[in-house]
């Protein structure tokens, strides 16, 4: 390490941009400017990215310096600085990651708190609809499975579409007992049938 009479010696040099008087200066703080930075941010190789970026901001402002303790001072000072505000940024950035991975998580446990929702409701809807009389449990899956038309259904079961309507009627009738109009719409919506019709 260059002592301080040297370093003060190259100080005229050092101000009118002389490579060898900036490298005396590098030589004299940059190991110890490392080991600092290294303490503060705990990686090595983030350290010596902001202590060579203070001794790029020294080299712009070189004319502003007539004495070495300044020079030391001012490479102290910006690498401190950018520490910092590096650790801020690590905060600010740790911090939206785990919000993110909170919605993230959110989202995923109320998808599937959702989906056992759904799928608790399917069975018990089919649960219902298998305790419907044959011909009634038959119309109503014709209807809402199979998506086929009332003309079609009384010709397939032989009989009228008035009694067709009647079968639908009732075995909706017979839900809404147990299910609201919303519950009824997701499970034919979730079925994949046709949309209620009134």
């Amino acid at each position: 390490m260059e002592s301080l009479d040297n370093l003060e010696a190259i100080i005229p040099a050092f101000q009118q941009g002389n490579p060898q008087a900036f490298d005396a200066f590098f030589k004299a703080h940059y190991k110890a400017l490392v080991f600092f930075a290294g303490q503060l941010l705990a990686d090595a190789a983030e350290a010596e990215d902001i202590v060579k970026d203070s001794y790029v901001k020294l080299w712009h402002r070189r004319a502003d310096f007539d004495h070495p303790g300044s020079i030391r001072g001012f490479l102290y000072t910006s690498t401190r600085n950018a520490c910092l505000n590096q650790l801020r940024h690590r905060k600010v950035k740790d911090h939206y990651t785990r919000e993110m991975m909170y919605l993230e998580d959110q989202q995923e446990d109320d998808y599937v708190l959702q989906r056992m929702i759904h799928a608790e409701l399917l069975q018990s809807i089919h649960r219902e609809i298998a305790l419907l009389p044959v011909k009634r449990q038959q119309v109503f899956r014709m209807i809402y499975f199979e998506g086929l038309r009332l003309e079609e259904i009384a010709e397939q079961m032989g009989i009228s579409v008035f009694t067709v309507k009647e079968h639908k009627a009732k075995a909706l009738a017979q839900l809404r007992l147990r299910f609201t109009d919303e519950q009824l719409m997701v499970f034919f919506l979730l079925a994949g049938g046709a949309l209620l019709k009134a």
